[in-house]
């Protein structure tokens, strides 16, 4: 069941924020808090994940919680029509195709390509399939001009730039919310107080919002982001950016509260050892932890949630050597369980995808760029 938006977290936390922050219910949350073990060549090592892959219906991971506040902005601003950007095996470009296409938006996606890989082909068959206007942009410095020609070609329609990934201020109000919840989930002991988290960091809408909430929910809790794109776009000076306005945003909206920023940063370290040969490439690294999580039933992918893995189980130390248990979730009140401060993932990849669209989609049918991008014409 989708939680009234009046029990949202962040607006337990700031309860002024109702009367000025649109919110649209599209998740099922809170997402739970699981105990899984890991058996990385038998070390066995315990960690707690954040199961947003499983949050919403139809298609899931973090970018769903970000939809929630920019959707709802847009529509109370009268906007018809959703233009954001991304590679071609974006998720959130599918995800707001997905979600922004059910909430009644027309949406335009700028792409430019990426390493190819069959889930890059998946995603960009699913964009098509949902009914997102496709357009080609040759390389990444090409979208700022793809966005001013979707904008331009559609500026009879009121229309709404969704920032890529959804890192805008009010898309980084969705982690906000999420870290709230988590913080929720601490106390009422339906989860366990990790030691730190993981997470990928492409845009740094999720990491901001994590950091600033479990700021403004007093928890200390240490944030490791890793970067999954180039250091020009993921880097501390963006990301106190993207702390700073954010934070301005919310007091400005009524939250007199809202963390500094100089409470925020300290809390998150970015790591950029797992970038490998760069964005969208897969490492052995990220390889390995792919196969680890699997075995434990997790499913990531190469470009964002393998390396963040890559990177927890670089860090983490081993509950236990030379044993070998079957993997598989606990929850945090199991009787027994072991009540160390565990490291947690935050699982941002959804587990849900809607396969079931791409019966009839075939890469000859997409716009002729994409057709010659996939079939290597």
């Amino acid at each position: 069941m989708i939680e009234a938006t009046t029990h949202l977290p962040l607006f337990r936390r700031a309860p002024e924020l109702q009367a000025t922050v649109p919110h649209l219910p599209l998740g099922m949350f809170p997402t739970p808090v699981q105990r899984f073990i890991l058996d990385d060549e038998g070390r066995c090592t315990p960690i707690l994940v954040k199961r947003d892959d499983i949050g919403a219906e139809g298609y899931a991971g973090n970018k769903v919680r970000k939809l929630e506040f920019l959707l709802a902005d847009a529509r109370a601003r009268g906007m018809t029509r959703l233009i954001t950007a991304g590679a071609t095996g974006s998720h959130h470009a599918f995800a707001t195709a997905y979600h922004g296409r059910a909430a009644g938006f027309d949406v335009s996606l700028v792409l430019f390509p990426q390493s190819l890989t069959t889930h890059v082909q998946q995603m960009l068959l699913l964009d098509a399939a949902v009914g997102a206007q496709l357009l080609w942009a040759s390389r990444m410095e090409a979208v700022p001009y793809g966005l001013w020609r979707a904008r331009f070609s559609h500026r009879r329609q009121a229309v709404c730039i969704v920032a890529p990934g959804g890192s805008s201020e009010i898309g980084t109000y969705g982690y906000i919310n999420g870290a709230l919840e988590l913080a929720a989930q601490i106390e009422d002991g339906s989860a366990e107080r990790p030691s730190c988290i993981h997470v990928a960091a492409g845009t740094l809408g999720t990491v901001a919002g994590i950091g600033i909430g479990l700021a403004w929910a007093g928890l200390d809790i240490p944030v490791v982001a890793t970067r999954i794109t180039a250091r020009m776009l993921t880097n501390e000076t963006m990301l106190a950016a993207l702390v700073r306005s954010t934070v301005g945003r919310l007091r400005s909206a009524g939250a007199a509260d809202a963390p500094d920023s100089a409470a925020v940063l300290p809390r998150i370290t970015l790591r950029h050892d797992q970038i490998g040969a760069g964005y969208g490439r897969a490492t052995a690294a990220g390889t390995r932890a792919t196969r680890v999580f699997d075995a434990a039933g997790l499913h990531l992918d190469a470009t964002y949630t393998a390396k963040a893995a890559a990177t927890l189980l670089a860090d983490a130390s081993p509950h236990a050597a030379g044993s070998s248990p079957r993997a598989a979730p606990m929850p945090a009140g199991s009787p027994g369980a072991h009540r160390a401060a565990l490291p947690m993932f935050w699982h941002t990849l959804s587990a849900v995808e809607p396969s079931h669209l791409l019966r009839g989609v075939e890469p000859a049918d997409l716009p002729r760029p994409f057709a010659k991008y996939l079939l290597g014409g």
